[in-house]
């Protein structure tokens, strides 16, 4: 065979068989570019409606932006809420005054507080005295008298000082300790106390007005 009859033979070959060096098309691509071009019915998706919406985790609570706020409390409601807990507030610290007073040793150091108020109001007053009566004698200050005012001015300061600092170290902590027991207390045990304060009171009334009668 000759060589023009090999290479005819060949190329009635491929034409049988196909070009195997031709690419072959991807069905899915293909019907994916057929729904794509216009006057087909569809139109490609952009990328992020494409994406898959993903389920909110478990601890994640959804919120809806289109859910109306509660609406709030009425003028009414709102006044009767504040006189409820002011109501509350007296009672607290109405049974605080009653386990103060009842405490001896709150009472032992509300003495010697007031000790020391009134030592201070004294020397004060001294040295107001002492300066009004130097100033009005036209005498110079520096005499006795004025020095005595300057002395009582000093003690006055110093006293009221020391009553502050003792009412912050020994008085404070125990009025604090017990207005936590006060606040620890429920609405109904508050008014129990108060109930039960009036009680005494009355009975104490009672037994001073017997003793009154008995004296007569």
């Amino acid at each position: 065979m000759s060589l023009k009859d090999t290479i005819k033979g060949a190329r009635e070959e491929v034409a049988a068989s196909g070009n195997p060096f031709e690419r072959k098309s991807n069905k899915g691509d293909d019907a994916q570019a057929d729904m794509s071009r216009p006057g087909q019915g569809f139109s490609r998706r952009s990328a992020a409606r494409g994406k898959p919406s993903r389920q909110a985790a478990a601890g994640v609570r959804v919120v809806s932006t289109n859910k109306k706020p509660q609406s709030d409390m009425s003028k009414q409601e709102r006044k009767v809420e504040r006189r409820r807990e002011r109501d509350l507030e007296d009672r607290r610290y109405s049974v605080t005054q009653i386990l103060l007073k009842e405490n001896e040793e709150y009472t032992r150091l509300k003495k010697f507080w007031w000790v020391f108020l009134i030592a201070g109001v004294v020397f004060m007053g001294i040295s107001l005295a002492m300066y009004s009566l130097v100033t009005k004698s036209g005498q110079s200050p520096e005499n006795w008298m004025g020095v005595v005012a300057i002395v009582c001015m000093v003690l006055a300061y110093v006293v009221i000082i020391a009553g502050l600092l003792f009412d912050f170290l020994k008085i404070r902590p125990l009025r604090k300790e017990i207005e936590k027991r006060t606040n620890s207390m429920s609405d109904k045990r508050l008014k129990a106390r108060l109930a039960e304060n009036a009680k005494k009171e009355e009975e104490e009334k009672a037994a001073r007005k017997a003793s009154r009668k008995k004296r007569r």
